[in-house]
């Protein structure tokens, strides 16, 4: 059942993160309200190191209560004031944990890559930046494989698989670390989808 008790949510990160927006997107869809604290400024990354031993974004702090990990973050909303209009993830949906996991996979991948390489190594100096771009390859195609239509699990219904595959994809082509056009099926999952007004209202902006 949803908690009906008003909370409040500081949310730690950048409106450039992929992993930052998708908790953005649950919070809006769900009606959670929540500051976000830009860890861009030197008072906002000095913030969420103090609560955040990893240094990572996204982190939140509920109440006092500081959470780790966009998925964990992602699900204790949803469990805490029910889906709302999301598709909720059960603990037991292989599937579907799986599809969240190839995406981060993917995601963090490239987010490796796109690192290096702003300090000048590629992979023509790293046989590490190459790997970081197969895997990223050999896991949106297996997603690929897996879309129906434009849903990514048997339940076909909106939620955090499709927003994380929104999320993902929508950052590769911001950042220009992916040609995503190639896979045709996921990009008409993302451009479906993409028209929701919780993706539109956080999509990433130079």
């Amino acid at each position: 059942m949803a908690c009906s008790r008003a909370m409040t949510m500081r949310l730690f990160g950048t409106t450039t993160s992929p992993y930052v927006r998708r908790v953005r997107i649950v919070a809006l869809e769900l009606g959670v309200p929540f500051e976000l604290v830009d860890v861009f400024s030197e008072g906002g990354q000095a913030a969420m190191r103090a609560v955040n031993p990893l240094w990572k974004v996204p982190t939140v702090e509920i109440d006092g209560r500081a959470i780790f990990d966009s998925r964990v973050i992602d699900e204790h909303l949803m469990r805490t004031h029910g889906p709302g209009p999301l598709a909720p993830l059960g603990a037991d949906d292989v599937e579907a944990h799986n599809v969240c996991t190839v995406i981060d996979g993917a995601l963090d991948a490239l987010i490796n890559a796109f690192y290096l390489a702003r300090d000048g190594v590629t992979g023509a100096q790293a046989a590490y930046v190459t790997k970081q771009h197969e895997r990223a390859a050999a896991s949106l195609a297996w997603l690929e494989a897996r879309v129906d239509d434009v849903w990514l699990t048997r339940a076909r219904a909106f939620g955090l698989p499709e927003i994380a595959l929104c999320t993902a994809l929508e950052w590769m082509r911001f950042r220009d670390t992916y040609p995503v056009d190639r896979h045709a099926a996921l990009v008409r999952c993302v451009e479906h989808h993409g028209t929701r007004e919780s993706l539109v209202a956080t999509r990433p902006h130079a």
